[in-house]
């Protein structure tokens, strides 16, 4: 039996759901207040998480070295309330970690994103100092994992996995070579730049990019890294550059710092720029209190939203 926490988590998501009121013969969606968003976005979504490895059957791809798939799963109905239902069709993000930092370093952002609806895989790298192009490379490699474990009919993601749907993101070394990715593969939705270190910043691409960078960062200061990548990227690429007052290099390591603003823009961007939903534009404008700097450019709108490939969640009847 769920406990008191747990009904009461389940009470709270599902009273931040979009309202549908009927006016005349049309349905109005009235969404939840910006600052109960904001809130909702910081924190866990609201389905449980579950794991796939390698052991499991999960392909090992050669550019990476360890990986793990997180992905949503339906909660247990409480106390007569019923708990939403994952999508059919999943979106999915791949991370890689650091210089040094092994795949575990970034195991936090898999339960938070996967609660929220996506699969989010994690991997290694073949060497802990690999180069920022190398970590691109294993991202993309990521991606071939993905679209195979859709394929794969001994997988509890059989089927489930949009394989037009993929973002990419990293920490340090490896939020350069998200940005090498997205030149690798145009495919690709959404970049995850989160405190990225790499040097000759400069690269061409159509992707949107989110930065996240610490005002203090030693390993990779804002204003050699982040920022540079941010204005050399091309004018029509959307990009919005996020830096967090008093912060160093590990801000990325958790969803949870800055308050879980971290975590709520990097959400909030895949949810704009993968699965094209517009209403999340305000989470992304919205400044918060902790950023020492906060830059936008090349936004879409409510009414000229990104396109993509998001297919209907629904379950045929």
């Amino acid at each position: 039996m769920k406990s008191k926490p747990a009904v009461l988590t389940i009470f709270i998501l599902l009273a931040l759901l979009p309202v549908k009121v009927a006016v005349g013969d049309d349905e109005v969606v009235t969404p939840p207040p910006l600052a109960d968003r904001i809130e909702a976005a910081r924190t866990a979504g609201p389905f449980d998480v579950e794991r796939v490895r390698e052991r499991d059957g999960l392909r090992n791809g050669p550019r990476y070295r360890g990986a793990t798939i997180y992905y949503p799963a339906e909660k247990v109905a409480a106390d007569g309330v019923e708990p939403p239902t994952p999508p059919a069709r999943l979106a999915s993000v791949v991370l890689v970690p650091g210089f040094m930092g092994p795949e575990r370093s970034m195991s936090r952002w898999g339960p938070f994103l996967a609660s929220h609806g996506y699969a989010v895989m994690t991997i290694g790298t073949n060497g802990p100092s690999d180069n920022p192009d190398a970590r691109g490379a294993a991202l993309v490699d990521g991606m071939v994992t993905l679209r195979a474990e859709n394929e794969r009919p001994d997988s509890p993601l059989f089927g489930r996995i949009d394989p037009d749907r993929i973002a990419v993101g990293g920490w340090s070394m490896g939020g350069g070579g998200a940005q090498v990715a997205a030149t690798l593969d145009p495919s690709i939705k959404a970049v995850l730049a989160l405190c990225p270190w790499k040097p000759r910043p400069h690269v061409t691409h159509a992707v949107p990019v989110f930065f996240l960078g610490a005002e203090n960062d030693g390993p990779a200061p804002v204003r050699k890294h982040a920022l540079p990548h941010f204005e050399r990227l091309d004018d029509e690429t959307p990009k919005l550059l996020y830096e967090v007052r008093d912060t160093g290099h590990n801000l990325a390591m958790n969803p949870r710092y800055a308050g879980g603003d971290v975590g709520r823009f990097a959400l909030a961007w895949i949810k704009v720029f993968v699965d094209g939903d517009a209403s999340w534009l305000p989470l992304l404008e919205a400044k918060p209190d902790n950023a020492s700097r906060f830059l936008l450019e090349s936004m879409p709108t409510v009414d000229s939203p990104p396109v993509t490939d998001a297919v209907s969640d629904k379950k045929a009847a």
